[in-house]
């Protein structure tokens, strides 16, 4: 027997009220969620950029900044697989094991698949997702890749490509899909094209969601000879063709926010930027790989860069932009971590965290668009096996577990250099503050980095006398 109209009409108006609950519910409408385009780069050093007072010629990055909000006091994880996992779970990489260097080329791991990622949540809200650039994050087992984690398309590197100039033949990571591509060109230009691709195809009725991963600066050989020549005033060959990497990213975010206006799509879309981590200086690892040789990012008054818990390693450019949305020229000074960027981005896209695990980030959107202030008193820097730091207001406590053991609390308001380890000065709040971190460190997830090295030295002796591990 059919539906009769009046019931069909009834049938419908409850749906549409059972829409516009939900949509209220979580204080989103969907007339109101916005296409998000995520730019990452790779290693920026925290004063390269202009807008953070560098002498490297970024002007796309300066009027996004001048339009928008400059995060001020943002913070990343010390390694580049590290923050991208914290970006897609909203969550500490120590609560899955992934708090231990990065997945490198050789690793079997990844992020693990009990994990739900920011991509899978906002297409179960109707979204089109789509990863541009270095995933970094498990490319071992197709179960890691992103296209098994909430992405419709990919294009770039799983393992992170060693090129920065692709040539036809050669035999390097670099995929459409699921698909090995044979690409040619520098791969900044590649991913920049891209991504601006992906916006002109998109249909601007459905909400995007765009992560693009730059390999730059961190990648800085083969620099375009235009690029290199507008810097011929630096005589270091390593500085120049570093900052020639920079603003040859920053002219493919150009074409980026380009196609967005072509597209007519740029008022209604939240750009953010920043870097996984800070620039890479002459710094030592704990492993001893990953080693910086030359210098060539500029992380301005901080103390070293990445890879470490200091505040050059994990405090990095950071920039949000949305006209209309989030008042040009606003300068966030709060403590902010890349997790808020998630459970904000989920609550524009009026999505929900996973119910099964618990987030680590705060909405911000408070404080990047009514410049209120953030509710975030206590952040993790990062904890592991030998070394944590966490923040809770002006005091960071930096811990170093391996030999030669020492700890240090600094008050980051008044010296950001963290030139003087006040420790001796204040040991309540050195007690304090470790307590802290030791709580985090009880909920630490054995480090996946570690256990697969302890394969190739003792597992016995690794797995039942920790203590004698090296």
């Amino acid at each position: 027997m059919g539906m009769s109209e009046p019931a069909s009409i009834t049938m419908r108006r409850c749906l549409a009220a059972l829409a516009l609950f939900v949509a209220a519910a979580s204080g989103v409408s969907a007339a109101d969620r916005p296409h998000i385009v995520y730019v990452l780069a790779d290693d920026l050093g925290a004063r390269d950029a202009g807008f953070r007072g560098g002498a490297v010629k970024t002007p796309t990055l300066d009027r996004l900044a001048a339009g928008g909000a400059v995060l001020n006091a943002f913070y990343v994880q010390p390694h580049s697989s590290q923050t991208r996992a914290a970006l897609m779970t909203g969550r500490y990489p120590m609560r899955y094991g992934l708090q231990t260097l990065s997945i490198t080329r050789a690793s079997g791991w990844g992020l693990s698949t009990d994990e739900r990622t920011i991509a899978q949540a906002l297409k179960d809200r109707g979204y089109r997702t789509a990863f541009v650039g270095e995933w970094l994050l498990g490319h071992a087992k197709p179960a890691f890749w992103p296209t098994r984690r909430g992405f419709d398309a990919f294009y770039g590197s799983l393992a992170g490509t060693e090129a920065s100039l692709l040539r036809k033949g050669g035999k390097v990571d670099w995929r459409r899909g699921e698909k090995a591509a044979n690409d040619a060109g520098y791969v900044t230009e590649l991913l920049g094209r891209e991504a601006s691709d992906v916006i002109r195809r998109h249909d601007a009725s459905t909400p995007l969601f765009l992560v693009v991963a730059f390999n730059a600066p961190a990648r800085y050989a083969d620099v375009p000879k235009s690029a290199l020549d507008a810097y011929h005033d630096i005589a270091d060959d390593t500085r120049r063709s570093y900052a020639a990497a920079v603003t040859t990213m920053d002219t493919a975010i150009g074409g980026i926010v380009a196609a967005l206006e072509q597209r007519k799509m740029l008022d209604d879309t939240l750009v953010v930027f920043h870097s996984d981590n800070g620039g890479a200086i002459p710094t030592r690892f704990a492993t001893g790989d990953g080693d910086v040789r030359s210098p060539a990012a500029d992380n301005g008054s901080f103390r070293e860069g990445k890879g470490s818990l200091y505040e050059g390693g994990v405090r990095v450019a950071a920039l949000a932009h949305w006209p209309g949305r989030i008042p040009p020229k606003t300068v966030v000074t709060d403590v902010l971590h890349v997790t808020d960027l998630t459970a904000t981005l989920l609550r524009l896209a009026g999505a929900q965290p996973d119910a099964a695990r618990r987030p680590d980030g705060v909405d911000v959107w408070p404080v990047l668009a009514e410049r209120q202030r953030t509710s975030r008193t206590e952040l993790l820097l990062n904890v592991e096996d030998f070394h944590g730091a966490i923040r809770v207001g002006e005091w960071k406590l930096v811990v170093h577990a391996a030999l030669p053991a020492r700890i240090e609390l600094f008050d980051i308001a008044n010296d950001p250099q963290e030139a003087e380890n006040q420790a001796a000065a204040y040991p309540d709040r050195v007690r304090e503050l470790l307590g802290r971190l030791d709580a985090h460190a009880y909920d630490m997830a054995p480090s996946q980095y570690l256990d697969a090295l302890a394969t190739t030295v003792s597992p016995a002796l690794w797995r039942t006398n920790p203590a004698k591990r090296f």
